[in-house]
């Protein structure tokens, strides 16, 4: 996992929610011990989503940039003649341009969280491509595809996470989102002193790239962020324990969107991270930052977590559950009598209509009186029905999509 304690680098934890300890200055993550595992599908998954990373670049290129190329050849020469004079040939080969340099940063993402095996990509003597090759010639004598459009999915939807939670760009989104949360949070523990929350714990499900859960240990709560996902976790791993400069990294997250563009430069944007420097946290002697890898209830319904945090604190997560139920039942089990849960998100429920998956949507007002019947206390004077939200939104684009989250603030009862 991630930890942030008392100036020591920063580490990371497996699949299964366990911890290792290590020591000392230079503390490398490790995911090769998941790959070696007996756990065949967790290695699957796993080898999934690195190749998924590996592959933007030939896929993005061959769905994405040559076939428009293509496309255009196929015009007849007046047509021709008038789209190169508006400079959208130029346009286009930029992109592809751009597209190289998003793969070379996610080169460097996978390379963080698989360095025991997987030659250093900035070096050109490493062997790095031939490694490469030789990983996706393994998949395919295993009859695997390279990758899938569902990954390449994840991987666009990555590079914008990036902007949300460590990008000046995101600012706004996090302010909608995270700042409610935030304020309501300080507000719970306002009798504390920022130096002295150290002792309060508050857990982050769905965490996605961490700044939430740092965002929290920034204002002196020891903070842990829980997240499921491959894709989040190596993007997680990278900006916390490999970024050592502001900005230090150039995306171009917007490239692969051609469709409700104003200008080129819209699209082919750079965005700059992170931010802020995950590593400086005011509170570090006093407060911990810690992130686990696995699913929120296997972690958490363990005897070993039973009333352990003094808040919770979810941001679009409750939708992700198949049955929300089993998250509540978890909630409460980790949670202390008298530990406060903040919640604020839409309920696009994840499983809904998906092949092969069982999934129980409720409406708003059902799911309130769910948690209401579990026995949880909602603080009425603290419920907002109605938090205009965007998430992972291109601000400069012609469609804009706006959830109307609702947000409140519940507490288990005290013994």
């Amino acid at each position: 996992m991630h930890t942030h304690n008392n100036g020591q680098s920063l580490c990371h934890g497996h699949g299964d929610g366990r911890t290792h300890t290590h020591n000392g200055a230079n503390i490398e993550p490790d995911f090769t011990e998941a790959v070696d595992s007996k756990d065949k599908e967790e290695t699957n998954a796993l080898e999934d989503v690195i190749a998924g990373y590996l592959f933007y670049k030939t896929y993005t290129l061959n769905t994405g940039i040559y076939r428009r190329l293509h496309h255009i050849d196929e015009l007849s020469e007046r047509h021709r003649k008038l789209v190169s004079s508006l400079g959208t040939i130029d346009k286009i080969k930029k992109a592809e341009s751009l597209v190289r340099v998003n793969q070379s940063f996610l080169n460097l993402l996978v390379h963080a969280s698989t360095v025991n095996s997987m030659p250093d990509p900035a070096d050109k003597d490493s062997g790095f491509k031939e490694w490469s090759k030789g990983f996706f010639e393994f998949r395919e004598r295993a009859g695997k595809a390279p990758t899938s459009t569902h990954y390449m999915e994840k991987v666009h939807s990555t590079l914008k996470q990036f902007v949300r939670d460590w990008a000046e760009e995101g600012r706004e989104e996090r302010e909608q989102t995270y700042g409610p949360l935030l304020v309501a949070l300080e507000k719970e523990f306002a009798h504390i002193d920022p130096e002295s929350r150290g002792s309060v714990r508050v857990l982050v499900p769905g965490a996605g790239l961490g700044r939430l859960a740092y965002e929290i240990c920034c204002r002196g709560f020891s903070s842990q962020g829980n997240e499921f996902s491959y894709f989040m976790l190596f993007a997680s791993n990278f900006v916390l324990n490999k970024t050592s400069e502001l900005n230090e990294h150039t995306i171009y997250p917007f490239v692969h969107q051609f469709s409700n563009v104003v200008r080129v430069e819209d699209q082919l944007r750079p965005v700059t991270i992170p931010d802020v420097l995950p590593r400086n946290l005011p509170f570090d002697e006093s407060a911990e930052f810690s992130m686990t890898a696995g699913d929120f209830i296997d972690i958490y319904s363990a005897d070993d977590e039973k009333d352990q945090w003094d808040a919770i604190v979810t941001c679009f997560f409750m939708d992700t559950a198949k049955n929300v139920l089993a998250y509540l039942d978890t909630m409460w089990h980790a949670m202390k009598p008298g530990a406060v849960w903040i919640n604020l998100g839409p309920l696009l429920w994840h499983f809904d209509n998906v092949a092969g998956e069982s999934s129980i949507e409720f409406t708003r007002d059902e799911f309130i009186e769910l948690v209401k019947k579990v026995g949880f206390e909602l603080d009425d004077s603290q419920f907002n029905e109605s938090i205009s939200v965007s998430y992972t939104a291109n601000y400069r684009s012609m469609l804009q999509y706006t959830y109307q989250a609702f947000m409140f603030v519940a507490r288990k009862p005290k013994d």
